[in-house]
C-alpha cells in the first residue's frame, strides 16, 4: 500500500473560469508511446500535449473576490490527472508505469465557481495490448475504476460527486478481441484504437452532448483496495468508467462544479413575477384545465452570474402531501428572462403528475377551496443530465437532476378555486375519453364552458411520410396547438341553418392530435385531390407548407392501433363544428351511409354528440366535404394557427422511396427519397440549387443548449423560441447545400 498523497494548488481565477478554457491537455508524458502493430488497430494521430502544470504542495494560495476554496478527494484505479478548465490542478502521484497503484489522493484550489473540473482517467496496461502481467500466469486483462467528491471548505459541504450523470470519452481502447488475453503474443492479436482528444474539451461551455454518461459500478465490479478505504465517502459519490470496465483505458471525464446549491427563494435579488397574477394573488381560469389551459406569462430578474440555463417547476400540494408537478421545463436559454402566455415552444417539457405525456397538466385539483400552486425558477450551472425521452423526465427526475447545479432560484405562489368546473363536465369528460383510442400521439383536452380546447404537438408516433410519391420536402415538426392556440371543439354542436363549406385546411383534429384536412390540395380541390396525385403516405398524411403534418384522409395507422370493431362506437376524430368522425360503419355495425351534403347521417351514436356524425369512406372527399353544424372560430382562423419557418423548398416533383428514420448516432430525423429527375430546391426563396438524379437525405433536429441561446439572441430571431437545424445530403454524402438553421 502506497502512501496517501496531499496537494495544496494555488489558482488565482478572476472569472468563473471563462478565462481558463482553451485547447486539451494530454496524458502525462510517461504513458509509452502508441505502436503501430497489432490486429484491428486504429491510430489517429494525439494532439499536442499541453504543458503541465505541476503542483507544488504548500504553496500559498491567493484567492480573488468571490473564489472558494475546494477540497477534492479521489481514488483511481490507476491514475488521474485533474484540471480546472486548462489548468492542472492534480496529478496522481504514482505514474500510470507502475502496475499496482491504487493510493487515494487529496487535493485543494481555489476557484469561483461554476466552473467545468476536467479529468483524464488511465488504467494501467502493459502495453498497447491492453493487457497486464504479460507473459506470466496471471496475464489478463485490466479494468477501471474511478471515485471523487468536491468539498466547499468554507461550508463542509459535497457540491460535487462521480455519477452517471458525469460525461466521458474514450481515447484509448484495448483490447479490442478480448479473446486474445491468453495468448502468447498478445500484442498481434488483441487490437487497440487511439483518438486524439478533442480540441478545446476543457474549455467552459464544450458540447459533451455526443460523450456517453458515466457507467456507476459496485465496489466489488472494480475490486476497490488500499487507499479507496481511506477517504470517507459521500452516498452519492459513485464508482464510475465507462460502459467497458476493461477495454476502455484512457478516458476523458467533465463535470460542471456549481458550489453549493442556493435555497430557493434565499436571493432577494433574483426575483419571479407574472403580469397576469401577483405573488399570492388568485389564477384565471385560463390558465387551468376550467379554460383554455394555458401557460402564464412569466418574467424574471437578478439571476445569479454564471447561470447557463434555466428550468421551471409548477408544483402544488394536494391534501395527501405528496407534491404533485403541473409543469415540467428545463433547457431554457440562460439568455431568456421572460415566457409570454402559452410558452410552448420555450425549452424541452417533461411529464406532469396528472399526464403520461410531455406537456403541461393545467391546473386541475379536485376538492372544495384554495389551492396553492408554487412556479419556482432555477438558475443552473450547466445542463442537468437526463433521459433522452422527454416523456421519461418527470418533476422529480428533473428536481433531482438539478440540485447540484442549482445557484439560484425564485418563487411565484398563487391560489386556485374551482368554482365553475367546466373541465370536469360531462360533454368535456366525452371528448377527453375518446383521446384513449390513440396509442401514436399525446393530446390533452381542456373545456371552458362553450369549447373543448384539445392541445397537441401535431405530431404522430405511427409512421410518418414513407411512401409518398409526389412532395414538396416539407417535413414534420412540432407544431403548436396548446392553449390559446388549441382546436377549439364546440360542447354542444347544433346542426346549422345551411352547411359550411370547407375546400381547403383543416376540417377536424384526430384523437392523436394530429388536424384533418379535406382533400383537397392547398388553394382548393381545383389543384388536384392530394391522395390521387401520390402526395399521401401510407398512413394517408404528409407535412404541409409549416412542416406540419396532418390528415388528408382516413388515418389508417391510428385506426390500426385499434381492432377494426373500435371505430365503430369511439370517435377517430372530431369535427369544428363539434360533431364526431367515426370510422366506417355505424355503431351497430352495417356499413355507414352518407349523405350527399356533408357526408354523415343521423344514425344513433355512442360517446359523441347526438344529431349527427361524420363516417369515413375510401372515396373522396374521404372524410367529409362540409360542415353540417355551427364551426368554431378556427374554422376562420385556421391560418392563425401555422407558423412557416422557410419557403416551400422547391415545387412539388415526382420522388421514390421515401422514408421518414432517425439517425441513431446523432438524433437527426432524416428524410430519404430518390427522383429520378433533376430538380431545383431553395433556402431563403432568392437562391436556388440545382441537383441531379439521385438518392437524397434531408436531416433536421431541434436546436438546444447554447446553440439555441445564441441563435435566439440575433436580432432577426427576435420574439422566437425554437429553432431546427436543417442539412442537405445528397447520394455520395456530401452536402448539397449550406446547412441552415430556421426559427420559430
Amino acid at each position: 500500500m502506497k502512501p496517501r498523497g496531499t496537494h495544496l494548488v494555488a489558482l488565482a481565477l478572476a472569472c468563473a473560469m471563462a478565462s481558463c478554457g482553451g485547447g486539451g491537455g494530454s496524458a502525462s508524458s510517461s504513458v509509452p508511446p502508441a505502436s503501430s502493430a497489432g490486429t484491428g488497430n486504429t491510430t489517429t494521430a494525439p494532439a499536442p500535449p499541453a504543458t503541465p502544470v505541476t503542483p507544488s504542495p504548500g504553496t500559498p494560495t491567493n484567492p480573488t473576490a468571490g473564489s472558494i476554496r475546494y477540497k477534492v478527494e479521489a481514488w483511481a484505479d490507476n491514475w488521474f490527472a485533474a484540471y480546472v478548465g486548462s489548468t492542472k490542478v492534480a496529478e496522481d502521484s504514482v505514474p500510470i508505469t507502475t502496475e499496482r497503484s491504487f493510493n487515494s489522493e487529496t487535493f485543494t484550489f481555489d476557484a469561483t465557481p461554476p466552473f467545468d473540473l476536467n479529468l483524464i482517467l488511465k488504467d494501467y496496461k502493459q502495453d498497447d495490448s491492453g493487457l497486464e502481467y504479460i507473459g506470466t500466469p496471471q496475464q489478463q486483462i485490466g479494468d477501471g475504476g474511478f471515485i471523487a467528491q468536491v468539498t466547499d471548505t468554507g461550508t463542509g459541504n459535497v457540491v460535487a460527486v462521480s455519477s452517471s450523470s458525469w460525461k466521458c470519452k474514450v481515447i484509448n481502447k484495448a483490447p479490442l478481441n478480448k479473446a486474445c488475453a491468453r495468448d502468447t503474443d498478445p500484442i498481434a492479436t488483441c487490437g487497440f484504437s487511439i483518438t486524439p482528444e478533442p480540441t478545446g474539451w476543457m474549455a467552459s461551455g464544450y458540447d459533451t452532448s455526443g460523450w456517453e454518461n458515466a457507467t456507476e459500478y459496485t465496489a466489488a465490479a472494480v475490486g476497490v483496495k488500499d487507499g479507496y478505504y481511506d477517504i470517507t465517502w459521500s452516498p452519492a459519490a459513485k464508482l464510475i468508467w465507462t460502459s467497458d470496465l476493461q477495454a476502455d483505458n484512457t478516458l476523458l471525464c467533465k463535470v460542471t462544479v456549481p458550489g453549493t446549491p442556493a435555497t430557493p427563494g434565499s436571493s432577494s435579488s433574483f426575483t419571479l413575477t407574472s403580469s397576469a397574477v401577483p405573488s399570492g394573488g388568485a389564477l384565471s381560469a385560463e390558465y387551468t384545465c376550467d379554460g383554455r389551459g394555458s401557460t402564464l406569462p412569466l418574467a424574471w430578474s437578478g439571476a445569479p452570474a454564471g447561470t447557463r440555463e434555466f428550468a421551471l417547476l409548477m408544483t402544488t400540494l394536494p391534501g395527501d402531501g405528496t407534491t404533485r408537478w403541473n409543469w415540467v421545463v428545463y433547457g431554457i436559454p440562460s439568455g431568456t428572462s421572460s415566457l409570454p402566455r402559452d410558452a410552448f415552444g420555450v425549452g424541452t417539457v417533461g411529464v406532469g403528475s396528472d399526464s403520461p405525456t410531455a406537456e403541461y397538466d393545467p391546473p386541475c385539483s379536485q376538492g372544495p377551496g384554495a389551492k396553492t400552486y408554487t412556479y419556482t425558477l432555477y438558475a443552473l450551472s450547466g445542463a442537468p443530465t437526463l433521459p433522452a425521452s422527454p416523456s421519461q423526465v418527470t418533476g422529480k427526475v428533473l428536481a433531482d437532476a438539478i440540485a447540484p447545479l442549482t445557484i439560484g432560484s425564485a418563487s411565484l405562489g398563487v391560489n386556485y378555486t374551482r368554482t365553475n368546473p367546466t373541465g370536469s363536465s360531462a360533454a368535456c369528460v366525452t371528448i377527453r375519453v375518446s383521446l384513449a383510442g390513440s396509442k401514436s400521439g399525446g393530446a390533452s383536452v381542456n373545456c371552458d364552458a362553450t369549447f373543448a380546447y384539445v392541445n397537441s404537438y401535431g405530431i404522430a408516433s405511427h409512421a410518418m411520410m414513407d411512401g409518398i410519391r409526389g412532395t414538396n420536402l416539407q417535413v414534420p415538426i412540432l407544431q403548436n396547438f396548446r392553449g390559446a392556440n388549441a382546436w377549439k371543439i364546440p360542447l354542444a354542436p347544433s346542426i346549422a341553418a345551411a352547411p359550411t363549406s370547407v375546400v381547403d385546411g383543416p376540417v377536424g383534429v384526430a384523437v392523436n392530435g394530429v388536424p384533418i384536412f379535406n382533400p383537397c390540395k392547398q388553394g382548393g380541390c381545383q389543384n388536384g385531390d392530394t391522395k390521387v396525385l401520390g402526395e399521401l403516405d401510407i398512413c394517408n398524411g404528409h407535412a404541409g407548407r409549416a412542416d406540419d403534418y396532418h390528415y388528408h384522409a382516413a388515418p389508417v395507422c391510428l385506426m390500426a392501433e385499434q381492432s377494426a370493431g373500435y371505430w365503430d362506437t369511439h370517435p377517430v376524430g372530431w369535427a369544428l363544428d363539434g360533431f364526431a368522425i367515426f370510422g366506417y360503419r355505424n355503431a351497430d355495425g352495417t356499413t355507414a351511409t352518407r349523405d350527399s351534403i356533408c357526408g354523415g347521417n343521423t344514425s344513433a351514436v355512442v360517446n359523441a354528440p347526438s344529431g349527427y356524425s361524420y363516417h369515413l369512406t375510401d372515396l373522396s372527399p374521404y372524410v367529409l366535404s362540409c360542415l353540417v353544424g355551427t364551426p368554431s372560430p378556427d374554422l376562420a382562423n385556421q391560418g392563425s394557427k401555422f407558423s412557416p419557418i422557410r419557403q416551400p423548398p422547391v415545387t412539388p416533383f415526382n420522388v421514390s422511396g421515401m422514408t421518414l428514420t432517425t439517425d441513431a448516432a446523432d438524433g437527426y430525423r432524416v428524410l430519404q427519397f430518390t427522383s429520378a429527375t433533376s430538380f431545383v430546391t431553395t433556402e431563403s426563396g432568392s437562391d436556388s440549387y440545382s441537383n441531379p438524379p439521385g438518392t437524397y437525405r434531408i436531416r433536421y433536429k431541434p436546436v438546444t443548449g447554447a446553440a439555441l441561446a445564441s441563435l435566439l439572441a440575433q436580432p432577426r430571431n427576435a420574439g422566437k423560441t425554437a429553432c431546427w437545424n436543417f442539412q442537405f445530403v445528397g447520394s455520395s454524402g456530401a452536402a448539397t447545400q449550406p446547412e441552415i438553421a430556421y426559427c420559430r
